[in-house]
């Protein structure tokens, strides 16, 4: 059976996997939004009912991933919001921050002088001990990112898309007649996909420092997607 750190160690694993394929769908539909080229040589003529139902399904794609990754709650769910809640607990967050905090050096081994072993260990305690500040003001900014993102007007409007829209159909009555929901009326621009998955990314960082004391290389990935979408879309612009 699994430890409680054991699981969202996996959790959290997860969730950056399933975060990458979130990068990967708006790298593709970024350049449908705000690339001219791309939206000259597709978006008119005999391809733009294609372009804008490939638009439209990227976006309601994004939206869905947005809604399940920040906000579902279900006890199996890899999501931002089950792991902050799981790190307010006190217990378990002491032990990751003595997880985090524990460090040593790679070369103890390899030394047998006494003082150079002395010093080493005084490295280590000092390393150490900064670890253990870091751990801290890391999670301080999880708990004030986490609370701006979770009420934002924005967040709402991908769990109405989500919620009633694409993982669902409902129907409202207005002036009379049944309507579908009006993803318009949400206030969601285009743009605002970008915002969102920026700030979702830096939560995804912090809580696999934290929770797995591993980063990630986003450099790397921001240039893996870009090539990707560039080559996809045959856009020789950049």
């Amino acid at each position: 059976m699994p430890t409680q750190i054991e699981k969202i160690q996996a959790h959290s694993s997860h969730l950056l996997d399933t975060f990458i394929q979130l990068r990967e769908r708006y790298a593709l539909m970024e350049p449908l939004l705000f690339n001219e080229c791309v939206v000259k040589e597709w978006g008119s003529g005999k391809r733009a009912r294609g372009f804008k139902i490939l638009k439209n399904s990227l976006f309601r794609s994004c939206a869905q991933d947005i809604a399940k990754l920040t906000a579902d709650d279900a006890e199996r769910t890899p999501s931002l919001s089950n792991l902050v809640r799981a790190l307010a607990d006190d217990r378990l967050r002491a032990q990751l921050k003595e997880q985090y905090g524990s460090w040593k050096s790679p070369f103890v081994e390899e030394e047998h002088d006494p003082q150079i072993l002395e010093i080493i260990r005084q490295w280590e305690l000092r390393e150490s001990a900064e670890r253990l500040e870091q751990f801290d003001a890391l999670y301080c900014e999880v708990t004030h990112l986490w609370a701006k993102l979770s009420t934002s007007d924005l967040i709402k409007g991908f769990r109405t898309i989500r919620d009633k829209v694409t993982a669902h159909t409902e129907v409202q009555w207005v002036a009379d007649k049944y309507q579908c929901v009006d993803i318009g009326a949400l206030g969601i621009k285009w743009r605002d996909l970008r915002t969102v998955i920026g700030d979702m990314q830096r939560l995804v960082e912090l809580l696999g420092l934290l929770i797995r004391c591993a980063g990630f290389a986003w450099d790397a990935l921001d240039s893996q997607l870009e090539k990707a979408a560039r080559d996809f879309w045959n856009d020789t612009s950049a």
